[in-house]
This record gives structure tokens, C-alpha cells and sequence, in this order.
């Protein structure tokens, strides 16, 4: 998307951390000029995607990189392993693809050979 500012923060794959990242997210939904219930819904999403990833991390780390411009937010979530584009019989992980598909304009699990990762896009209404 044209036009957008790019923040990435790398944060242990640790729940303690989920705070942190839903803080940032607030804040950047609040910069696309997000009413509250859209700043709600990125803050809603980003945690979702955080239990996600959570569930498929290749390493200690996960990366939230977000693209921020006027009346939307990119957000990118990974590196995950390959394999969480797979269709799992975990119960939590159905939830969240739920929650990510039910409050985003665009979700989706983006896979080549050697990793994966999340994609969610909101636009203001």
C-alpha cells in the first residue's frame, strides 16, 4: 500500500510480551486515524495473531511488522513454520482464525517452502 510509514518490532515468542505488542498496535491504529473501535479491533487482532503464531514459531522470536498510512493498517506476522497454513485440529488455533477472519478486512497465511506468515489487513470504515 502506497504512502505508509513501516514499524517492525521483534519480540520474544513469550506471552509476557502480547502486551507490549497490543500497545503498539494501538497506537499505530490510532496514527491511521482509527476510531475506537477500529483501534479496538487491530489491539483484538494483534493479540489473536500473537496466539497464533505462538502455536508455529521457528524460533525464539516473532516479528510484527506493521505498515501504517491513512485509514489503514498492514500487519505481518512470522517467521512461522511452513506448515501454518495447514489446517490443524486445534481447537484455540480454529478460534483465532476465526476472530482474525471476523474483525480484519483482508487475513491470510502467505507459505513458501521455507516459512510462513501471517498477513491481516484494516482499513478505517
Amino acid at each position: 500500500m502506497a504512502d505508509a510509514d513501516r514499524v517492525v518490532l521483534t519480540v520474544p515468542a513469550l506471552g509476557e510480551f502480547a502486551r507490549t505488542v497490543r500497545m503498539t498496535a494501538a497506537e499505530l491504529a490510532s496514527r491511521a486515524g482509527m476510531d475506537i473501535e477500529g483501534i479496538e479491533d487491530v489491539r483484538l487482532a494483534v493479540e489473536e495473531a500473537f496466539v497464533f503464531a505462538s502455536e508455529h514459531i521457528m524460533g525464539p522470536n516473532v516479528t510484527f511488522t506493521f505498515d501504517v498510512g491513512a485509514g489503514f493498517v498492514v500487519l505481518e506476522v512470522g517467521p512461522l513454520l511452513p506448515s501454518c497454513d495447514d489446517d490443524g485440529p486445534d481447537r484455540g488455533e480454529r478460534y483465532s482464525r476465526y476472530i482474525l477472519e471476523s474483525i480484519c478486512d483482508e487475513f491470510e497465511l502467505v507459505s513458501d517452502d521455507d516459512s510462513c506468515h501471517i498477513r491481516l489487513v484494516k482499513r478505517t470504515v
